[in-house]
C-alpha cells in the first residue's frame, strides 16, 4: 500500500477511536431527584491514560491506572463514582446542571463510553378543569370544559352527550405546547370523564371531570316566558307580582 494512503488509514482508525460511539442519549430529570448515567461499554484504564466523568468541557472525577481519583472541586460531595461499572451519580440537580455529560478514557487515545444531554425540569403546576353547561336536558347535554394551569395556560373543549355516549366536538383546543414546554390536553376517557392532563418528560398532574355530575339528572330549569299560566291564574300571579 502506497505509504500516504497508509497513513490516511491510520489517521481514519485514531479518529474513530478517539471519538468512539457518536450516540448521544437525552435524559430528563426532575428538579431536586438524583441523576444516574451508566457507561455503554467496558472501561479499560492503562498507564498514563486515565478515565474521566465531564460536564460541557469541564471535567467532574478523574480515575487513573492506579485508582487512584480525584473529585473536582463543585462536585465535590455532590458525586458518586460507582467504581465497578464507573456509573456517576449526581445528587440534588438543579437547572444549572443541564448540559452535555460525557465519560471515556482519555490519554494518547480518546476513547468515549457515554455520551448524555441532560435536561433538568420543574414538576409541573398542577391543572384544573371548570364547566360551562351549554344546554341540558334529560337524555342530552352540551358541555364545554376548560382545563388551566396555576402559571395561566388554558385549552378548552365542547362535548356533547346523550344517556349513552358522549364526542368531542370539532373545534376548540385539545391540545398545546405551553411557554415553559409543557403539555396541556383535554380528552373523553371511559365514556363520560373528561381528563385535564400537563406534563412534562419528568412529572404529570389530571384533573377529572364526571360529565353525570352536570347532565341529565339536574335539567336546566324552562324559562318563565315559556311556561303556560291557565287564563284563571293570570289575575292570581298579578296580584303575586304587585303584592
Amino acid at each position: 500500500m502506497h505509504p500516504i494512503i497508509l497513513l490516511f488509514v491510520i489517521s481514519l482508525l485514531h479518529a474513530y477511536e478517539a471519538r468512539g460511539s457518536d450516540t448521544v442519549t437525552p435524559v430528563f430529570v426532575q428538579k431536586g431527584k438524583d441523576l444516574l448515567l451508566n457507561v455503554t461499554a467496558p472501561v479499560k484504564i492503562v498507564e498514563r491514560s486515565d478515565f474521566r466523568w465531564r460536564f460541557n468541557d469541564s471535567n467532574i472525577f478523574r480515575l487513573f491506572h492506579d485508582n487512584k481519583t480525584i473529585t473536582i472541586g463543585p462536585y465535590d460531595g455532590r458525586v458518586e463514582i460507582f467504581l465497578q461499572n464507573h456509573s456517576l451519580l449526581l445528587k440534588n440537580v438543579q437547572q444549572d446542571d443541564s448540559g452535555r455529560y460525557t465519560a471515556g478514557v482519555f490519554g494518547i487515545k480518546n476513547t468515549y463510553v457515554g455520551k448524555y444531554s441532560v435536561t433538568v425540569q420543574d414538576p409541573v403546576s398542577p391543572v384544573n378543569g371548570t364547566v360551562d353547561l351549554l344546554s341540558n336536558s334529560s337524555d342530552s347535554c352540551n358541555l364545554t370544559v376548560t382545563c388551566s394551569t396555576q402559571d395561566s395556560h388554558h385549552i378548552n373543549s365542547t362535548f356533547r352527550c346523550d344517556t349513552n355516549t358522549c364526542s368531542q366536538e370539532e373545534g376548540g383546543e385539545r391540545s398545546k405546547v405551553t411557554t415553559s414546554g409543557t403539555s396541556l390536553r383535554v380528552y373523553l376517557s371511559k365514556g363520560f370523564s373528561v381528563i385535564c392532563n400537563h406534563s412534562n418528560q419528568v412529572s404529570s398532574d389530571e384533573h377529572t371531570t364526571m360529565i353525570r355530575d352536570f347532565c341529565f339528572s339536574n335539567p336546566a330549569p324552562e324559562p318563565l316566558s315559556n311556561i303556560n299560566i291557565p287564563s284563571n291564574q293570570n289575575q292570581e300571579l298579578f296580584n303575586l307580582e304587585h303584592y
